[in-house]
């Protein structure tokens, strides 16, 4: 494929629609918040703000390519963020040590989903929403819903350049990662090809669930991750401190052109979602609107991009059909 050809495609795509979506959001929102939107310090606080959903959602769009839907993900990061808290607090270490147990934990939990789901045969959806709320229920029996603060001067003293480092250098690794890993290696290929065709991908040879024990292990860590990030912020653990946040993610996922019915999806287009969702959320906020007003919005969002895919599938099978009966 030549630069032209490249280009071409590029303009026409749905990526490129979301990216003048963002630009006109991101000038509109100027205007009506008198500039304030697009100071600097608002950038970076809505950065920050939103590095852990994203990191997230790099995770969840893996599922989804590979056909499938996570509810879990919160659930999971919630685990993350509490065994995290814990070696903190009574065995110290630093941050090397925590992102290792965020991202094991978080990918331990991810694995059991992933078993389930090739084992069970059953829709993923059912499958998350039940170890979610597994996983909800054993951590309230277990912790009684206490949160954890008071971390060591190492994870607590935040300087500029740390809260950068942590937010969104994290994600921007996040997003490099999930990029190579879709774009140049073998298990990237073999996940568009389960999520497009799981009985063909079959007869080609590839291990469905070699693929689900990536995916679902990859959103895992990708949740424990996101819950460091989380804590970081906040400077605490809290069984409900990503509770309730899952449309949020999902939003920033759907927004970026994932197909729903799997083997469709970017890394780009996803981080367009991220910006999207993050513009919307904190530009409310700017112009004074209430957060139940926010909830709508994203959702109404979501119908719109649900529609839009409906009908973009629709019309690719009525251009084959017409180019079948063509030949």
């Amino acid at each position: 494929m030549n630069n032209k050809t490249a280009k071409n495609k590029f303009f026409k795509s749905y990526e490129f629609m979301l990216l003048c979506v963002v630009i006109v959001l991101t000038i509109v929102l100027a205007a009506a918040t008198g500039g304030k939107s697009i100071k600097p310090d608002n950038i970076i606080d809505m950065l920050t703000s939103y590095s852990a959903y994203g990191v997230i959602a790099v995770g969840c769009l893996f599922v989804i390519i590979s056909g499938g839907i996570d509810i879990s993900f919160m659930a999971v990061a919630a685990v993350a963020q509490y065994l995290m808290a814990l070696y903190m607090l009574n065995m110290g270490g630093n941050f090397v040590v925590i992102y290792i147990i965020s991202i094991g934990a978080g990918a331990g939990l991810g694995l059991i989903n992933a078993v389930l789901v090739n084992r069970l045969k059953v829709p993923t959806l059912i499958i998350t929403i039940a170890t979610m709320n597994i996983i909800y229920g054993l951590m309230m029996r277990f912790t009684s819903g206490v949160r954890l603060h008071g971390f060591p001067g190492w994870f607590s003293q935040k300087t500029e350049a740390s809260l950068l480092f942590v937010s969104v250098g994290t994600l921007a690794a996040a997003l490099l990662t999930a990029w190579f890993i879709l774009k140049r290696t073998k298990m990237g290929r073999r996940v568009y090809a389960v999520g497009g065709n799981i009985e063909a991908a079959k007869r080609c040879g590839v291990s469905v669930l070699s693929v689900h024990l990536f995916v679902y292990g990859f959103a895992g860590a990708a949740a424990g991750t996101g819950a460091l990030i989380k804590c970081y912020l906040s400077q605490q653990a809290s069984i409900e401190a990503l509770y309730g946040d899952e449309m949020d993610v999902l939003a920033m996922v759907v927004l970026g052109g994932v197909s729903l019915s799997g083997g469709k999806g970017s890394v780009f287009g996803t981080l367009l979602g991220i910006v999207l969702v993050a513009l919307l959320s904190n530009g409310m906020i700017l112009v004074g609107v209430s957060s139940y007003w926010k909830d709508l919005v994203i959702g109404a969002v979501i119908l719109i991009s649900f529609c839009i895919t409906g009908w973009r599938v629709l019309a690719a099978k009525k251009q084959e059909r017409k180019e079948g009966a063509a030949e």
